[in-house]
Order: structure tokens, then sequence, then C-alpha cells
């Protein structure tokens, strides 16, 4: 039997604007050199003979492209030209598979998932799907299952749903020939897309398609603040039951690490700074700078003299350098503070920080949550961003201001004669990529 992974990852991620301002949804990165992308598409692989992986057209795909190449990924690539759902994007895989494979293991490239997960379903024998007890299924696809154990229904959140019922992982091991079989056959639903659901329902109600469960890690990064969560997954997965600081890079004198603290190679904790675990270290902390519980610094990142940093995610090249307060806040590639830049991460009534994606203000749940920063974007001095807001990728905001709404990508913020907030378009100055350039509105 042969047996190829279709990884689909030709999705944006447009709820996790500004982070994928940059990179589509399934390069978001992880602690310790990692993807979504790389991290599945490690796990799959000896899993699997081969893999096809599908991928949007233009900037996205072969920001994809390029980046498993350097991770020294062999993969045949399925362009999915247009955004026309799942089933389209499985079809258009399906169609470079080689001759020669027999079975298909299904699985999203911006899920972060347990090794388990994906082992329980490759030995459970086709068809199958995983599914998992979710606490929130009314978000999810709930599945339903007969006394056989095989697939009775799917059913896309539904209202009704009850905390702890089984969700749809999106990940599924199918034979070859039934999968086309039910492709060829799909037909729009009433939202215009190809829905590979229905997909799945033609095949479960031809046969039994086994639903494998299990308490597994499974997560979708859909939302800037899922990034939180992801992290800390990944610690406990990789350092689970850890207490004590586990030094590979430099600390110098003076400096104190206290609990579970992760200084990697090359990182290094300059004298007289405090981190409090658990914390990962791969940038520079200090001198003079505390760091607090669940603090990620990714290499190259920097938080200096007389900056704090609390439950926070500072990614490759971010710098808080000095006199800087960043609370519950992501800040991207290249990000770099001005002196005395503040995220405010609680609202002054105390409810829960909301924010708005795709046009719609969504309760966070959360009652602390700062900032999230696109790539390379900058602040000038003694700035103030309010709770849940966000700063757009390549984008500057004037010195002195308060944020007190979601900044586009691409410009300067600055305050407008008599009051109010005007954009001036810095594209060209600051090299702003041309897909952004078509597609920024403000």
């Amino acid at each position: 039997m042969s047996r190829y992974a279709i990884v689909l990852a030709a999705g944006r991620g447009e709820r996790l604007w500004p982070l994928t301002s940059t990179r589509p949804k399934p390069l978001l990165p992880l602690p310790g050199g990692e993807t979504l992308l790389s991290r599945i598409m490690g796990q799959l692989r000896r899993l699997v003979d081969g893999f096809v992986v599908v991928v949007g057209p233009g900037w996205a795909g072969d920001t994809v492209k390029r980046h498993l190449e350097e991770k020294g990924y062999s993969v045949i690539y399925a362009v999915q030209e247009s955004p026309r759902g799942t089933g389209d994007a499985v079809r258009a895989a399906v169609e470079k598979l080689p001759r020669s494979v027999d079975e298909v293991l299904i699985v999203y490239g911006d899920l972060l998932v347990s090794g388990k997960l994906l082992e329980d379903v490759a030995a459970a024998g086709a068809p199958a799907l995983a599914a998992k007890r979710h606490e929130r299924p009314w978000d999810y696809g709930v599945v339903r299952v007969n006394g056989r154990g095989c697939l009775s229904g799917l059913v896309e959140k539904p209202a009704d749903a009850k905390p702890g019922e089984l969700v749809n992982t999106g990940v599924y091991l199918l034979p070859r020939e039934i999968l086309e079989e039910s492709l060829e056959v799909l037909k729009p639903s009433p939202r215009g897309e190809l829905e590979f659901t229905d997909a799945v329902a033609r095949i479960a109600g031809k046969a039994c398609l086994r639903v494998v469960s299990g308490d597994w890690l499974w997560m979708d990064v859909g939302r800037p603040w899922d990034l939180f969560d992801a992290y800390r997954a990944v610690w406990e997965e990789r350092f689970p039951g850890l207490r004590e600081p586990l030094v590979e890079g430099e600390v110098e004198p003076g400096a104190t690490l206290k609990g579970p603290v992760y200084v990697a190679r090359g990182a290094v904790v300059r004298s007289y700074s405090y981190v409090e675990g658990p914390a990962w270290i791969e940038g520079e902390v200090g001198p003079f700078a505390r760091i607090r519980p669940w603090s990620f610094l990714h290499p190259g990142s920097r938080a200096a003299t007389h900056t704090e940093v609390k439950a926070s995610i500072l990614m490759r090249g971010a710098r808080a350098p000095h006199l800087n307060y960043v609370g519950d806040s992501i800040l991207g590639e290249g990000v770099n503070l001005g002196a005395g830049t503040v995220t405010a991460n609680l609202r002054f009534d105390h409810a829960t920080v909301r924010m708005r994606l795709k046009g719609k203000l969504v309760d966070t749940g959360r009652n602390k949550l700062g900032a999230i920063i696109g790539d390379y974007a900058q602040t000038g001095i003694n700035v103030s961003t309010l709770p849940g807001l966000r700063i757009g990728a390549y984008s500057w905001v004037y010195p002195g201001m308060t944020v007190a709404k979601d900044v586009p990508d691409c410009v300067l913020a600055r305050p407008k004669p008599g009051g109010g907030v005007e954009y001036v378009d810095i594209a060209e100055r600051v090299g702003c990529p041309e897909h952004l350039r078509r597609s920024r509105r403000y």
C-alpha cells in the first residue's frame, strides 16, 4: 500500500491580520524554529511515502514553497488558483497524486496537533477521521457517531451543541478510489463553495467511516490570541515537568532565573535582569529587564534596559529596547518599539477585551490582551496602545499617540490637526511588499 499526505496550506488567515500580512497562516512561527506547517510535515514524514501540498497563487504560495525548500522537504505542489473551498483544494491535490498511491492522509497545514493523533488515524485503516471532545463544539463541526463507531453525520457549528461533544479535527485517512468518486460529484454549497465535508458525508454513506477519538493535542489557530495557547502547548510538550532553569545559552553574573526558564543556545540574559518561568528565551534579555511568566523571545529579539515583558511573544528580530511595557501582546518580526511605548492589556472597566475580526467586534473572552503588531512596524517614543489593538505590518505610529483603533498596513498613523487620526501612505518609503500595496483598505 502506498500512502501520501495531502496537506492543505492555501489558507491566508484573514482573521489573524496583521500577523498574516507578511506570511500565510500555516507559516505562523512556533518556539524552537518551527512553523505550524513545518511541524506537521515533520510529524507526517514517518507515516507517509510522500506529500502533495496545496498552496495559494502568487506570493502566498511562493512563500510556502521557499519555506519547505529551506526545511529540506521534497514535495509535489498543487496550486488552488481561487478560494473555492476545501473540496476544491483536495480535488486539486488528488489530481497531482502519483498513480501508484492507494490511500491519502489529509491534514490541514495550519493545525497544531500531537503526533499521536496522526499516528492513531494512520493506524485505524481507511476510511477514518479523527475527532476530539471539545469544550466549545459550537465553534466547529460536530461529529455524530453510530453504535458501530462509524460516522453518521457532520453538523457545522450547531447552536445546540453541548460542551464535551466530539468535533471534527480535519484529519482524514481515505482510500484514493472512493475519494476521487466523491469529489467528482461534489456540488457547491449554499455559500457557493465546494465543501470537503460534503464529500466525507458521501463516503460515510457508502462505507463505515471509522471515527477515531482520543485526548490529543489539537488546536485550530484561527484568531490572534489563539497563538498564546499554541505557544503554551508547545512548551508543555517540550518541557513536561520542568521546574528549574534549563540553560544552554549565557546568563551573566547578577541575573536571576526563577522557576522553569529555558535559555536556548545562542541566547543571553544580561546582568541584573529577572526572568520568571515558564519562559522560553532564544533572544536577548537585559540588562535590567524583567521577563514575567509565559513570555517567548525568538532568536534576534531583544527586551532590554528597564523593559518589562509579561505573557507575550516577541518574534524574530522584534525589539523592546528601553522603558517599554509589553503585556499579553505579540510583536511581529522586526518590530521596534520606541522608548516609553506601553501596550495596555487590561480594560479600565475590567471587562473582557474585544477585537474586531473581519469587520465584526468579537469578544476574546480574555480579561487581559494587549497589542498585536505586524512585522516591521515601529512606534515612536511614548506611544500607548489600548487593549486588543492591532498595528499593521510596516506601519509607523507617531510619537506620543494613544492608539485607540486598528492601524492599517504600510501607513504612518499621526494626529490630525483639530483632532482624530490620519493615515499617510508610506508604502514606498518602507519597502511595503507589492501584495500589501494592492490589498490595503483605509
